[in-house]
């Protein structure tokens, strides 16, 4: 165990990670006493079952009706964070708007702090948005776009950014040129050698989707991002699936401009995204929601939403703790591990089609059945074996995107390839 996390673990069990919560349990005091702390010292190797299934039978609560492995739209929420969650709603509830106006604004300052100090930048480079999309719609359509200016994209961004980039196109403000990204790519340079070649002179910015939502490709982000600043070209980078789930730094990233999510990895209740965008390029933006008080170069002019759930916000310093607890290196490490159990299974069957590199993602990957519609095959494993995929669009074929999370178990993905395989004949 690292040093860090011995301390963190220390710090946690002195309930000394969250003060200044006036009237709310502070997520340190609250996890404490949910929480057994040597749950957690031990190594936590990703083959060690016995391990991981106390973690899920004492920290989970999830369905024994089926097996899910479409954790890729939102993650459980562990136990502690759950009943976390719950207290919050309680409070605001019972406490109403004189919560709300006199300890709620104060509160929301302490949250965004603890929240930046997770990311490691400044709390007046972030604010928190319902979700990733909108963070990052945020920051695309309040980019200082110009005339002539053009994007790149491609097939495994998120749909919902390629619809964003699209309606600027669609208002004249810029050109999009999208690629296809090569599905089995074989090493990160391969990757950035392809961007490289994509850009042009007109070429403004770059979407990164750091990890794909269709089939868990890790994109090089700070390997591209570098090349683009060299050449005057800034990188929105999409995090969705990347915070929580792979370890990165996001001031290592280099993109100035990165949204994430917080209920998908993190294991936050839903309706809690961040935005980042570096101090010196908040001037440049565009407020997509009106705001005309709020000095240019402050993000809060960004922020403008009106009234959003207290609870959701509220509950943020717990489910970092918690994450911060199950440690993010043993977390991929675990992820990375139930997926190449499949897909080295899988990839002996010549019916089967990987379309996910098993070096270069971690928990999110997919794959199809040749000459069978996705959607049948994914309907096929929940109504014969009770396993839940979800099929997403990729190509002419498509794809059906398997998500594992820390609560499955080996026996959990060897009965979806039990499944795979009776389908297949």
């Amino acid at each position: 165990m690292s040093n860090n996390r011995k301390k963190f673990i220390q710090q946690l069990g002195a309930g000394l990670l969250i003060t200044g919560f006036p009237s709310v349990a502070s997520a340190g005091n609250f996890l404490y006493e949910e929480i057994d702390l040597k749950d957690f010292e031990n190594d936590g190797a990703a083959d060690d079952e016995k391990y991981w299934k106390r973690i899920a039978h004492k920290y989970y609560i999830v369905s024994k009706d089926y097996i899910n492995l479409e954790n890729g739209y939102y993650g459980i929420q562990p136990r502690p964070v759950l009943q976390a969650f719950y207290k919050n709603i309680t409070h605001a509830n019972t406490e109403g708007a004189r919560f709300a106006r006199k300890v709620y604004p104060e509160l929301s300052v302490t949250i965004k702090n603890e929240l930046a100090n997770f990311l490691q930048v400044s709390a007046d480079e972030i604010i928190i948005t319902r979700n990733a999309t909108e963070a990052l719609n945020i920051a695309i359509q309040g980019y200082p776009f110009k005339p002539g200016d053009e994007v790149l994209i491609n097939q495994l961004d998120y749909f919902s950014m390629i619809e964003a980039f699209r309606l600027l196109e669609k208002r004249n403000h810029i050109k999009v040129n999208a690629f296809d990204m090569p599905l089995l790519p074989v090493t990160e340079d391969e990757i950035v050698e392809l961007y490289s070649q994509l850009i042009t002179d007109k070429t403004r910015v770059i979407l990164l989707t750091h990890v794909s939502n269709i089939n868990g490709l890790i994109v090089p982000v700070a390997k591209i991002a570098a090349i683009a600043k060299q050449k005057g070209i800034d990188t929105i980078t999409d995090s969705a699936h990347a915070l929580g789930q792979v370890p990165f730094s996001l001031p290592a990233l280099g993109s100035d401009f990165v949204g994430m999510n917080l209920h998908k990895w993190i294991g936050n209740p839903i309706g809690a995204g961040v935005l980042y965008i570096k101090k010196e390029r908040i001037r440049e933006m565009s407020v997509l929601f009106g705001d005309v008080n709020t000095a240019e170069e402050n993000i809060s002019k960004l922020a403008h939403f009106g009234t959003t759930p207290f609870a959701v916000t509220m509950t943020i310093p717990d489910s970092i703790a918690f994450h911060k607890l199950m440690d993010v290196e043993k977390i991929s490490r675990r992820l990375h591990y139930l997926k190449s159990i499949w897909i080295t299974e899988l990839e002996k069957n010549d019916a089967v089609e990987i379309v996910t590199p098993k070096d270069m993602s971690c928990a999110i990957a997919s794959f199809r059945v040749r000459d069978k519609k996705v959607a049948d095959v994914a309907d096929y494993l929940f109504k014969q074996h009770k396993v839940l995929t979800v099929n997403r669009a990729l190509g002419k074929e498509g794809c059906i995107r398997v998500t594992p999370s820390v609560y499955t178990s080996a026996d959990d993905i060897r009965k979806f390839t039990t499944g795979v395989k009776a389908y297949t004949g």
